[in-house]
């Protein structure tokens, strides 16, 4: 069996490099299984004194119980400085859309949480920037562009509508906008009450926009 790698003296020195530098430092691929080792034998240690009869087993557990209360208090500190820093990470991508991003020191679980944080940050940009330059409401982006109309065949000018309309209310301000049929619907004001086509109808009350009246 390969040699235990952590001691409590090497996480005192990787939580005062992670705190003296601003980047994100380098760690053993291997970090996680070496921490959790050297946890689970100060564990199995502990319940050997724990069940020991002998009068010098009370101190040596005293002693255990510190360790470990020190040991997860510097892994705590470690994970919320490198937690920090990956979030300033994933936000400065987001901003910048930089290629050169170095996400090298990142531990495996830490690249996972990097690319979630990173797949949010660029959501909300998406849904609340994007549509303010466009000047929509935010979480209005999923109404679709404009299509250039085709016409296939000659339109009955006579033939009944036959499409039920679904009545809603308005609950929040939204601006004018334009669905797939290229009609302009809005802007509508809180309160006030209209009757859309149910697939228009059941966005705009699934973006709690509106509701069914």
């Amino acid at each position: 069996m390969d040699s235990i790698k952590i001691t409590l003296e090497t996480l005192y020195d990787i939580l005062r490099n992670e705190k003296k530098r601003g980047e994100l430092q380098n760690l053993e691929n291997t970090f996680f299984i070496d921490v959790v080792s050297y946890v689970r034998e100060k564990q199995a240690l502990l319940q050997e004194k724990e069940k020991s009869s002998n009068i010098f087993a009370a101190g040596e557990k005293d002693k255990l119980e510190y360790e470990l209360r020190s040991i997860r208090r510097i892994l705590k500190e470690i994970y919320e400085l490198r937690e920090n820093k990956i979030i300033d990470i994933a936000l400065n991508k987001s901003k910048t859309r930089s290629e050169l991003i170095d996400t090298g020191a990142m531990l495996r679980e830490e690249k996972e949480f990097y690319e979630n944080i990173l797949d949010r940050f660029n959501h909300a940009r998406q849904q609340i920037l994007f549509p303010l330059f466009k000047g929509e409401l935010p979480g209005m982006a999923d109404y679709p562009a404009p299509k250039k109309m085709v016409v296939t065949e000659k339109i009955e000018e006579n033939k009944p509508a036959t499409a039920e309309k679904t009545k809603i209310r308005f609950i929040h301000p939204t601006p004018s906008f334009v669905w797939k049929d290229l009609k302009v619907y809005g802007p509508y004001d809180i309160g006030e009450e209209t009757e859309m086509f149910p697939e228009v109808a059941e966005l705009l009350v699934r973006k709690k926009r509106a509701e069914k009246v």
